[in-house]
């Protein structure tokens, strides 16, 4: 008893000293990203290389993968990972579910892991995000006062399945739900893409001749661009960090559009990078869960060549950071080479 006892202590002690030995620089980390297929995944991208280039220069050896919208072939990339002896795995997952068992078996493997921009429900695994759902409410709560409480709403949603698109949708509808006098008489898929967003608004805008506000998860350049083509009345609508929405904003305020900018912002990765490496170097955050703040504008707070580029791309994600993070990026940096 006395020498199975002694060697469950040395057992444990083993796995304690194996879950917080020190890494050896250059850290490698790998980044597992999903769905490539809009502007604002290909600026994550850019962010993170730019901050590991400009701040982690022979500190961290950054590898990026993207995997597209199949989980399955996630799972597979994030085996390959494992099976490389990464340090770390930043991972814009997917499924918030289906990872689960191959972040675990990374977990065991001693290999951090952060979900960034969406989360995963495995324990081991760090979350660095927003809240969409509280996104959501933004949204909708602001569009709610706007309208007074009463008219006919278009809902322009992004990616079916994604777990950013049914949290952001449930904190809108949670919402419209108090406001029975507003009605959803549209419901579309823009998949957080412009051009998809103008296509998809415009069938809907011709079959429904009174709109009266849009909620929008992206692609709101896209949205208003249906409104013009159309010659329709400017209405209230929500809209995320586009740089095209906030120039709109200040170009339309006096021609009756009514606007907020409040959403994800494409510099998350190069955030959740940053924790990664302060996690590698043992300074690990208290809560697993790493709150990202709601970056909310008004048209009031708009100043070009800060967080609105009057001769960028209007498709651009207009943060170039975080609150509190100090990133030291420029819009230039998400801009692909």
């Amino acid at each position: 008893m006395r020498y199975r006892l002694t060697a469950l202590a040395a057992l444990a002690a083993a796995t304690v000293l194996a879950s917080t030995a020190a890494y050896a620089e250059p850290f490698r980390i790998a980044v597992s990203n999903s769905y490539i297929g809009n502007e604002w995944r290909v600026q994550m991208i850019n962010f993170m290389q730019a901050y590991a280039a400009k701040n982690l220069k022979d500190k961290v050896e950054l590898t990026v993968n993207n995997s597209g919208t199949d989980a399955q072939k996630q799972i597979a990339v994030l085996s390959d990972m494992i099976s490389d002896g990464v340090n770390a795995i930043l991972v814009n997952p997917a499924s918030d579910t289906a990872l689960d068992a191959v972040i675990e078996e990374a977990c065991k493997q001693n290999i951090l892991v952060i979900a960034f921009d969406q989360p995963v429900t495995a324990p081991c695994a760090y979350v660095v995000a927003v809240d969409f759902t509280e996104i959501g409410r933004i949204h909708a709560q602001w569009l709610a006062d706007s309208l007074g409480g009463k008219g006919n709403v278009v809902i322009n949603r992004g990616v079916s399945g994604f777990p950013a698109d049914t949290n952001m949708n449930a904190g809108m509808t949670g919402v419209l739900a108090k406001y029975p006098d507003i009605k959803v008489v549209g419901e579309v898929y823009g998949k957080w893409d412009n051009a998809v967003s103008q296509q998809e608004l415009t069938k809907v805008l011709t079959a429904n001749p009174q709109v009266d506000g849009i909620l929008n998860q992206y692609g709101t350049y896209g949205a208003l661009q249906a409104l013009l083509n159309l010659n329709r009345p400017l209405v209230a609508m929500s809209g995320q960090g586009e740089n095209g929405w906030r120039q709109a904003m200040l170009q339309y305020k006096d021609k009756g559009l009514k606007g907020v900018s409040a959403g994800d912002p494409a510099v998350i990765g190069a955030y959740a990078l940053k924790v990664a490496v302060e996690i590698l170097d043992g300074k690990a955050p208290a809560d697993k869960h790493v709150a990202v703040p709601v970056p909310t504008v008004a048209t009031d707070q708009l100043q070009a060549g800060v967080n609105v580029f009057p001769d960028l791309s209007p498709t651009l994600d207009a943060d170039t950071d975080i609150p509190g993070a100090n990133l030291g990026l420029t819009i230039q940096d998400g801009i692909a080479k």
